[in-house]
């Protein structure tokens, strides 16, 4: 589940939360729980702004195993290894992902009519279909018989896996991959003899896996997540996981800053302060600005400051609550009446100020009313009004003959005073029309009855019921879901308390099911044959939930990705009896689709072997010894970080009178760091420590033979203020605690590799050393490749380097000016008809593209930036002339209209007899046949090999052959 814009909100406001990991400060894990989706759709289509990306299936696949081999790397789990991929997800869920799919469909189709628009070419093979990551699909189906082939692999050849259990719940488990590794947490916990001291870390890329962490109350949990920036161009993550910025982010540390962010309270609430619960109402809170299963409040968006506002009421209201409204998942009605009823002046507050600018806009216009309906409304107010007050006045009168003077002049003031505040009765109107003018366009009801907001606001608690439960307890009913595209106001979320809210439990959809129940038409092949024409005949019972055409609604949002995507809901009873017919058509292998199961639990057992199958034999190789059964778990041990001599050397100092300025500007520079990048204030400063930060440990062998770790210290000096310093941290480390000796460290039959020279980065298998360990040596045997000699080839590669020249000597050769060398290799427009009489807006781009400023690309080969001037090869020179010597005509003109930036067929071939648009279509042929138009472009800001130096390389290490084995 998402909750839009919330980390990084959380990011800037708790800096110090989000720590970036180094391999040498990776704290312990117990459990590593990974939510696949998102590795699955950044190995497969890592930039969907690119149309002509294609990826194959097995490059899809390998790039999952080593995505999940190096997170496993990172983390190095001790007890267990979870992976867990989208099931089929609640009904409430279905909604959301229904549009992003609806809108994944139709960006991709939008994307590819521009390109094709622009001219571009774009590859014969089929585009991946994001939307073939839905429970269910052909694709999902083989990528599961591939992890599973994965998981048996790695635990039969990799030791590091053989000491874990590995769990894989796939696409065949109902439920969302993140709830799956949540409801596996609960199970764990309610065994008799879970460890407390559990250490969790949950790698996934959706914000609300915060909240998550912790609704479970677990005391050590760490969130693994990419590197995520803020601001400026949106850039595309880097596939390969070694180029990726990793950051865990501590929940213990959050439960902290909770903690103060509502410390105030503490003093002012008459019941128990507990830090558990008021996380719990936290959780609760972040509900309100949106999320998966419902819209956001209207008007209340995190970029606008809503959290900080939640925050401020829930601390105001508190007091006044007598306890706690989230209880354990469960909803205090009466409580959370009371906060939304606070929280609801939010509303008046909003429309006040669109009041006072609808009041000035009125008096600029000399328009009563802007808002035409308020003014109607209001209108039929005052006359009602006024013929109530002529009655009033009627009734007086008789009164007055009746009573004495004094007694008629008191109740006539009185009414005087009570028609004086016009202009609240005024905004009341407005407010309420500007409301019922909301429910009308958004929701399309005609009436705003009193009943209608009474089930606005039934559904909206509800919905917050649900989603409750669903954290804190799993699915309540698999077939509720928010049944509108739009939120109630505040003010509106009224009569609560005695609500009797109840959910029936239901079944999860099968997969099929939620295939048509999300996705559109235009993936309608990843569907069954017999379901297809479901979504495309106009004779299907549910047609029109396939729109092949559909708005959006940014309803306050800034970015299209954010806005309501507004397609008719799903009724599942009329999908499942549109379906009925067509299930009696699957195939055997499309009914084995079309099921459930439950999670699959692998262990490491040495005394079983036997062969594993590769469900891709031409790509993936058979596992011959497969071992995956039996666990085997290492013992607990404990292990001080600082101990005797080993502190890292520091170095206090007193600053006295000479040295006041230097001490002035390191300690300012020190404040300013913890204030601008942490959020932290130091305060006054007495005592800075100089110290070496911690980079390893490496094993030394004493005179006894005893193998002993050594830390590492970086040779950088680094100032820290000493208020900041935590002392007698203790650190645990089981990996080192049961090395003593040689034998431990160099088990027979273990990896080595070789760090010295000559044979550095060599792989080894370590062998019976017991004839020489006694002297401090093991015995192994590496293999040693050979190596191409490339000494030679590094001398004289300028014999070899592509040469390039400025564009006046391309242009001195040619015959023609360096403008013309400088447009034709870039891009040049040709439009229809002419500059005086354009033909539509389509235009033809007939340069060369070997050079690309905007992007700061080049062609290799072809083009070269250096500093601000392009260099250009002999090819260049080469292609000019031929394209030259085929239409001199085009060289001419541009050549005297060089101040042009768009040039006209008509106006470059003027003749009745010459047809330009023919022209521009042969140029336009030529160029798309010719081999430069295949040539891939990079940076200008990198250094590439040019093609005949890497064919060098490539000749020389043919030349090597695979090295015998050598014993060292």
């Amino acid at each position: 589940m998402g909750v839009p814009k919330f980390y990084r909100w959380i990011s800037e406001r708790y800096p110090c939360l989000s720590q970036v990991l180094k391999e040498h400060q990776i704290p312990e894990f117990d459990n590593l729980y990974l939510d696949m989706n998102g590795i699955i759709h950044q190995c497969s289509h890592p930039n969907d702004d690119d149309v002509h990306f294609r990826i194959s299936e097995d490059k899809i696949f390998a790039d999952i195993f080593h995505y999940l081999e190096v997170l496993f790397r990172i983390i190095k789990p001790r007890k267990v290894f979870f992976m867990a991929v989208d099931g089929v997800a609640p009904r409430a869920k279905m909604n959301q992902q229904r549009g992003r799919r609806f809108r994944s469909a139709k960006d991709a189709e939008d994307k590819i009519k521009k390109a094709l628009e622009k001219g571009e070419t774009l590859p014969t093979e089929a585009r991946f279909d994001s939307n073939c990551i839905t429970p269910g699909t052909e694709f999902m189906a083989r990528l599961h018989e591939h992890l599973k082939y994965f998981v048996n692999m790695k635990i039969s050849t990799d030791k590091s896996w053989q000491r874990v259990t590995v769990y894989l719940s796939g696409h065949e488990t109902p439920g969302e991959g993140e709830h799956k590794i949540m409801e596996f947490i609960r199970s764990e916990k309610a065994k008799p003899h879970h460890d407390p001291n559990t250490r969790h870390c949950l790698y996934g890329l959706d914000a609300d896996l915060i909240m998550l962490g912790l609704a479970s109350h677990e005391a050590h949990f760490a969130l693994l997540r990419e590197e995520v920036r803020f601001g400026g161009k949106k850039s595309q993550r880097a596939c390969a996981p070694e180029e990726t910025t990793f950051h865990l982010l501590h929940l213990s540390l959050m439960r902290e800053y909770i903690d103060y962010e509502f410390s105030p309270v503490k003093d002012k609430i008459s019941f128990e302060y507990d830090i558990e619960r008021i996380i719990d109402d936290w959780i609760l809170m972040g509900f309100l600005v949106g999320n998966d299963f419902i819209p956001h409040l209207p008007h209340l968006h995190i970029n606008h400051d809503a959290l900080p506002l939640l925050y401020r009421t829930y601390m105001a209201i508190l007091p006044e609550l007598g306890g706690y409204v989230n209880e354990n998942g469960h909803l205090n009605l009466k409580r959370f009446e009371k906060y939304l009823t606070r929280l609801s002046d939010f509303d008046r507050e909003h429309f006040s100020e669109v009041f006072v600018d609808l009041k000035w806009f009125e008096s600029k216009v000399g328009n009563k009313y802007l808002n035409e309906a308020a003014g109607i409304a209001a209108e039929e107010a005052r006359n009602n009004k006024q013929r109530k007050h002529k009655a009033q006045e009627n009734s007086i009168c008789l009164a007055a003959l009746e009573k004495n003077e004094d007694e008629f002049f008191m109740a006539s003031f009185l009414d005087v005073l009570e028609d004086e505040p016009e202009d609240d009765d005024l905004f009341e109107t407005e407010f309420r029309q500007y409301k019922r003018t909301y429910y009308m366009t958004k929701m399309g009801v005609e009436v705003v009855s009193d009943d209608f907001l009474a089930d606005q606001a039934e559904c909206y608690v509800q919905a917050i019921q649900w989603i409750l439960h669903y954290y804190y307890h799993g699915v309540q009913s698999w077939s509720w879901y928010y049944p509108y595209h739009y939120a109630p106001y505040l003010s509106d979320i009224r009569n609560i308390s005695e609500l009797k809210i109840k959910f029936e439990l239901g079944k999860p959809f099968m997969p099929f099911e939620q295939l048509l129940a999300v996705l559109p038409a235009a993936s309608k092949d990843l569907l069954p044959k017999c379901y297809q024409h479901l979504m495309i005949s106009q004779d299907s019972p549910i047609i029109e939930y396939y729109p092949p055409d559909f708005k959006t609604d940014l309803n306050g949002k800034q970015q299209e990705w954010e806005a309501v995507v507004l397609i008719p809901f799903i009724d599942e009873k009329r999908l499942l009896q549109a379906m009925e017919s067509c299930n009696k058509c699957l195939k055997e292998e499309e009914k084995r689709r079309n099921t459930h199961s439950a999670c699959l639990m692998y262990w490491y057992d040495k005394d079983t072997e036997f062969k594993y199958m590769s469900p891709w034999p031409e790509k993936f190789p058979a596992i011959e010894r497969c071992r995956s059964r039996f666990y085997l778990e290492e013992p607990h041990g404990t292990q001080k970080l600082y101990m005797g001599n080993a502190v890292p050397p520091t170095k206090v100092a007193y600053v006295g009178d000479k040295e006041q300025n230097v001490w002035l500007k390191e300690v300012q520079g020190v404040s300013e760091h913890y204030q601008r990048r942490k959020g932290i204030i130091i305060h006054e400063t007495s005592v800075v420590v100089y110290a070496q930060l911690l980079t390893g440990n490496r094993y030394q062998l004493n005179q006894n033979g005893e193998v002993y770790l050594e830390k590492q210290w970086s040779k950088q000096v680094l100032p820290f203020v000493y208020q900041t310093v935590v002392k007698d941290i203790k650190a645990f480390d089981s990996r080192f605690s049961n090395i003593k000796t040689l034998d431990d460290l160099f088990p027979p039959g273990s990896t080595a590799f070789m760090l010295g020279s000559p044979y550095y980065g060599c792989m080894g298998e370590v062998q019976d050393s017991r004839d020489v360990i006694t002297e401090g040596r093991i015995r192994v045997v590496f293999n040693i490749p050979c190596e191409p000699q490339l000494d030679p080839l590094i001398q004289n590669q300028h014999k070899y380097s592509v040469k390039y020249n400025p564009a006046y000597i391309l242009a001195s050769r040619l015959g023609v000016s360096g403008y013309l060398v400088s447009r034709f290799t870039g891009s040049i427009f040709i439009g229809r008809g002419s500059k005086k009489n354009p033909h539509g807006d389509h235009k033809a781009n007939v340069g060369l593209n070997l050079k690309f400023n905007k992007k700061n690309e080049e062609v290799p080969g072809y083009t070269k930036k250096v500093g601000n001037e392009w260099m250009y090869s002999s090819a260049v020179e080469q292609l000019l002339a031929e394209y030259l010597e085929r239409v001199p005509e085009l060289f001419n003109y541009i050549a005297k209209n060089s101040q042009e930036d768009i040039f006209y067929e008509d106006d470059i071939w003027p003749g009745e007899d010459e047809n330009g648009a023919e022209k521009v279509q042969e140029i336009v042929a030529w160029l798309k046949a010719h081999p430069v138009s295949a040539l891939s472009r990079s940076s200008c800001d990198l250094q590439i090999l040019d093609a005949a130096i890497v064919e060098k390389i490539e000749e020389e290490i043919e030349k090597c052959k695979v090295c015998s084995l050598i014993p060292l």
